[in-house]
């Protein structure tokens, strides 16, 4: 049986079998694939004088082209990455500022220096936390210091799990007829 040209499969084996190329992105000569050209054109690449470009399916998920929840995908559009970081401005804002009830009797008057900590003795190794809780109103705004947030700017994987696998095309086969 013969495939039609132009026909993406997914290929276990590590070589393109007759009659089809890896989906690499390679650039091809027109001139010598004129029938893969008039169907693929120039939407994966090329220039379209003496060459074109077969898909690039290397580390990318194919998707339906066409509208799709709200969004329209073109046809040979490329868009997203493996990883990214995430940015302050990415995160869920955050204006309320934490307060805090003095309740030691030796307090002073609220303070922006003011920090969470457990008080309690030392006695050589050992602390012994003295409780502190209390149901008073809030009436000490926290340092800021004390609730900041600090990260290391690592990237985030974005990558779904995955499973390494060859994408072919047809190059020699059916001319798809058109409707």
């Amino acid at each position: 049986m013969e495939e039609m040209m132009g026909v993406i499969k997914s290929f276990a084996g590590n070589f393109a079998p007759r009659g089809f190329l890896f989906c690499n992105g390679a650039l091809l000569s027109i001139a010598q694939n004129t029938a893969l050209f008039s169907i693929l054109g120039t939407t994966y690449g090329g220039d379209g004088i003496s060459t074109f470009a077969l898909p690039n399916l290397n580390g990318r998920y194919p998707l339906g082209a066409g509208p799709n929840a709200g969004q329209t995908y073109e046809l040979g559009e490329q868009a997203g990455t493996p990883q990214t970081s995430l940015l302050p401005m990415n995160l869920p804002s955050f204006t309320s500022q934490l307060k805090v009830s003095k309740s030691n009797a030796a307090s002073s008057s609220p303070s922006t220096a003011s920090s969470i900590a457990v008080p309690g003795t030392t006695v050589g190794r050992d602390f012994t936390a003295i409780p502190s809780f209390i149901d008073a109103a809030p009436d000490t705004t926290l340092n800021p210091q004390s609730v900041m947030f600090i990260g290391q700017n690592i990237p985030v994987n974005n990558m779904p799990p995955y499973l390494g696998m060859n994408y072919i095309i047809c190059v020699e086969g059916i001319y798809p007829s058109r409707p």
